[in-house]
């Protein structure tokens, strides 16, 4: 009978076998994983061994060919979507410039899917249980930086950074009103239980809530303008904490909602290529031993900058 045969990496290091084929061959069933390792048809080493047995990096993993005749079957189905521009890549992290209107994750064409199936084709990692994964989260209609883990160690190091508020993250938006100075927002923010609206809210107020967490965002303005007489205000958000919709939310608590957010109530916009303009611009890192760089920086998107420009060309029409 022929055998696949596979090297395991640091990322497999003390994990069971079962665990690293149910995340290697997904396709197949937990009991065939265990018939096929008590068979003799998964082998560590050349030898026979059980489920529980912790694989160690350099472990040689030797796996009977017909069991990828599913996952091949089922992967030559797949449709593998381009990933995004790629703004920084190393053996632990994947930073991507998500586009406009797309998930990050729960559906068949979000970014994590796409992220995956690049990884699964492309990749050269010496991991057979590892897989990437989205380390934080953007809205579907916020476009720019987004952190993928590429490594375990990757994970790890993000996550606790994260936990200890030592990613600093900043965003350019477009709000509704004049706004003269910086500007700092404390507040509250909980899940809007009574929303009646058909989409997920969150509510915001300066005092606290019930089963509301504190909110901190900077705001700084860049410049301002006019669209069809409304006036706006290009800014920076520094956010501290990373709840959901926060700066959405602050935003209309403080009376400059979002231009073009109508779930939050900002005025609709009937020019551009966009409902809203929320990019997450920069993220400035700790020093690290993973080799990722302090600040990562993106331009303005091509959309806010269109837009920009739409309003500044036809001062006429404001």
């Amino acid at each position: 009978m022929d055998f696949k045969k596979f090297t395991a990496g640091e990322n497999d290091s003390n994990r069971r076998l079962d665990k690293i084929i149910r995340k290697f061959i997904p396709d197949i069933s937990l009991s065939q994983v265990y018939k096929y390792i008590r068979k003799g048809l998964i082998k560590i080493n050349e030898k026979k061994t059980s489920a529980e047995y912790k694989v160690q990096t350099g472990d040689n993993i030797s796996i009977a060919e017909f069991i990828f005749a599913e996952k091949e079957s089922v992967s030559e189905k797949k449709i593998f979507q381009p990933l995004p521009d790629v703004v920084f890549e190393n053996n632990h992290i994947l930073i991507l410039d998500k586009p406009y209107d797309m998930l990050v994750h729960g559906s068949d064409n979000s970014l994590d899917k796409i992220v995956l199936n690049h990884f699964q084709s492309n990749s050269h990692s010496d991991s057979l249980s590892f897989t990437p994964g989205p380390l934080h989260r953007i809205d579907r209609k916020t476009t720019g930086l987004i952190c993928f883990s590429k490594s375990l160690k990757g994970a790890q190091w993000f996550s606790e950074i994260l936990r200890d508020h030592k990613i600093q993250k900043k965003y350019l938006s477009i709000v509704q009103g004049i706004i003269s100075k910086k500007e700092i927002w404390e507040d509250f923010i909980a899940r809007d239980e009574n929303n009646k609206k058909g989409f997920h809210t969150v509510k915001a107020d300066t005092n606290k809530i019930e089963n509301g967490k504190s909110a901190y965002t900077e705001v700084t303005p860049l410049r301002t303008g006019k669209y069809k007489n409304i006036p706006f205000t290009l800014v920076e958000f520094y956010i501290k904490t990373g709840r959901t919709h926060q700066i959405r939310s602050q935003s209309a608590l403080h009376k400059h909602p979002l231009l073009g957010d109508v779930a939050y109530g900002g005025c609709k916009l009937t020019e551009g290529k966009q409902d809203f303009y929320l990019q997450s611009r920069e993220l400035i890192f700790p020093e690290n031993e993973l080799h990722i760089p302090h600040i990562v920086i993106l331009e303005q998107s091509k959309n806010l900058t269109n837009f920009l420009n739409y309003c500044d060309n036809n001062k006429s029409g404001l």
